[in-house]
């Protein structure tokens, strides 16, 4: 029986290219995590003066530039089709949007709101192609299922959990059940928010190849 959670991608052109994005991409986003949490521990609390803050907007600006070449090279394992064609130019526009809009609020060009609106939309299209391209992705023998499984829940957590926080905040009724139901969509949004950099991580180490070249350079001396 083949263990897909083993296998190894067929190098493709541009994969090693991607591979440094993506490892660039998983940093980010742990400094993205590290200042948004040190913004809440610290900042908020005191009314500001809002240094993580703005450093997470701007390293959140960065990430969605980092990510195009990334999820582009993930994408090319997809069957050619127009949906899935459609799809790849929607996210990468909603990730250029995504950082624009993170940039211009760093800038104090674009308010708060606006910018956040734009970010999470950004945020909420990227999930999806977390969920329908590994969807895709697990059925084909030739990509790490590990990987696909992992890039999949992301996008699910994030799509079910988003909407539950917004409608949590937006309920009317008790404070309670409000603070309830945006705390249960918050908590899942927030547990495929912080596993996003572990599969840059991963998706790094995969279009590496680095077993690849460690089984070539070992090859001459099994003789």
């Amino acid at each position: 029986m083949k263990h897909h959670s083993s296998t190894r991608l067929p190098e493709l052109p541009g994969d090693r290219t991607a591979s440094a994005f993506a490892y660039t991409a998983s940093a980010a986003g742990v400094a993205g995590v590290a200042t948004l949490a040190a913004m809440y521990a610290f900042e908020v609390p005191r009314g500001g003066p809002y240094i993580f803050g703005t450093t997470n907007d701007a390293i959140g600006g960065v990430f969605n530039l980092l990510v195009i070449p990334v999820i582009l090279q993930v994408h090319r394992r997809l069957p050619g089709s127009t949906a899935n064609e459609s799809l790849k130019w929607v996210v990468v526009g909603a990730s250029v949007a995504g950082s624009a809009s993170s940039f211009l609020l760093v800038f104090r060009v674009l308010e708060f709101v606006p910018s956040t609106i734009a970010s999470v939309t950004a945020m909420t299209i990227q999930a999806a192609w977390f969920f329908l391209a590994h969807r895709k992705l697990l059925k084909q023998d030739d990509f790490p299922r590990d990987l696909a499984r992992l890039g999949r829940f992301i996008g699910a957590a994030l799509l079910i959990g988003l909407p539950i926080a917004g409608l949590g905040y937006a309920l009317p009724g008790p404070d309670a059940l409000r603070w309830t139901v945006t705390g249960i969509g918050a908590a899942l949004g927030a547990v495929g928010w912080v596993l996003w950099p572990y599969w840059y991580f991963r998706a790094g180490r995969a279009l590496s190849h680095a077993h690849a070249t460690a089984a070539g350079h070992a090859a001459p001396q099994a003789g």
